[in-house]
Formats: C-alpha cells, sequence, structure tokens
C-alpha cells in the first residue's frame, strides 16, 4: 500500500469517526431539546390556577350519602348544568344548620360565603375543566340517558376526590389542558366512528 492509499484510508477513518461522534451529539440534543419540551414548554403556555374553594366530594357522597344529580342536573334543554348554583349550597350550609360545626373547612366555608342571616355574600369564580366554545352545543342527556356513558368516562372520577386539582389554563386561549388533550372536535368524531354513530360528525350536530 502507498503512502497516498495509507493517507486516503486514515482520513477515511477519521471521517467515520467523527461522524459517529456527531450522531452521539444530536442525540444528546435531542434528549436535551425533549426534557426542556417537557419541563419548560407547559409552563410557557399554561397557568397552573387552584380552585377558590377544596371542595370535598368524598364528604358529599359517600359520608353524606348525596347522589352525583342532586348537585349535577341536565337543562331542558339536555345540557349539563355543571357547577351547581350556590344557592342550592345553602341548603345544607349556612349559620343555623351545619353538618360538621367542628370541621374547619366548612366553618371557613360559611364564614367567606354565607352571612349569618342566611344569605349568599358572594359567588366562588369557579374555574372550569372542560369549558367549551360558545359556538359548541353538547347535549349530556344524550350521551349519559341514551349512550349509557358515565361522567368517569370523560371528566375521571371525581365523586372520590377529597380536593380538587389544579386547573391548567392555556395563557392565549383561556381553555383547560384538559380539553386540548381529550375533548377537541377530533376526539369526538373519532369517538363517533368508535361506537358506530358517523352521522353524528355533521356539524349541525355539534355546532347550533
Amino acid at each position: 500500500m502507498t503512502h497516498h492509499d495509507e493517507a486516503q484510508a486514515s482520513g477515511h477513518e477519521v471521517k467515520q469517526a467523527s461522524g459517529g461522534g456527531g450522531w452521539i451529539l444530536f442525540i444528546i440534543g435531542l434528549v436535551m431539546t425533549a426534557a426542556i419540551g417537557w419541563g419548560v414548554w407547559p409552563t410557557l403556555f399554561y397557568a397552573k390556577k387552584l380552585q377558590p374553594f377544596s371542595f370535598n366530594h368524598i364528604a358529599h357522597t359517600e359520608q353524606a350519602g348525596m347522589s352525583c344529580d342532586e348537585c349535577h342536573q341536565f337543562r331542558e334543554d339536555g345540557r349539563f348544568t355543571g357547577i351547581p348554583r350556590f344557592e342550592l349550597c345553602l341548603t345544607c350550609h349556612s349559620w343555623e344548620k351545619r353538618q360538621n360545626e367542628d370541621n374547619e373547612a366548612e366553618a371557613a366555608f360559611v364564614q367567606e360565603f354565607v352571612n349569618k342571616d342566611g344569605e349568599l355574600i358572594k359567588s366562588p369564580p369557579w374555574l372550569v375543566y372542560s369549558g367549551q366554545p360558545d359556538c359548541v352545543f353538547f347535549p349530556h342527556i344524550a350521551h349519559v340517558k341514551k349512550g349509557g356513558f358515565s361522567c368517569e368516562s370523560c371528566h375521571g372520577d371525581h365523586g372520590k376526590t377529597a380536593v380538587l386539582k389544579p386547573v391548567y389554563q392555556n395563557r392565549l386561549t383561556k381553555y383547560s389542558r384538559e380539553v386540548y388533550e381529550k375533548m377537541k372536535m377530533t376526539d369526538c368524531s373519532d369517538c363517533h366512528l368508535k361506537y358506530g354513530k358517523p352521522e353524528n360528525n355533521a356539524c349541525f350536530v355539534c355546532h347550533k
């Protein structure tokens, strides 16, 4: 082998070595970018917000024996009322009638939102986990009564929680992250196809 051949061979080996090092750097950069994306990116677009009052579902469902539809009811048009009116809470929570007078959370609740005459001082500004645009008509009654879906299938098992989870609100659109994760229009259309209801993907079904 001539010196020229040896130089070419050694040069080729150097290129291969440098190429391999480049791939390693690329992989390291990719991993770092992914880590930054998972850790930093969500905080830039989503603001973590807490509910104004930590509602204990277990205390109402298991201890007080209440059912979900006592507070969360259907409207006449088939929509869900969502968060109940605070006047409904006052039927049980007042200065005169308190279920657990030694319960600090309930005492704080009554003191902040109810006056001694049993009147509502103010309504807490609840944050909505699954709020949709005004142009979207979602008939809960069609899915729950006719479709047989449970509330937990879309909203999770809130009825077994002692505290309310935080809301991650998009800084630009103000919608919750839960909407983007499982309540987009494509999620609805995919579900209709999955359960053999392609006709429900017509625009006028959901957009009124």
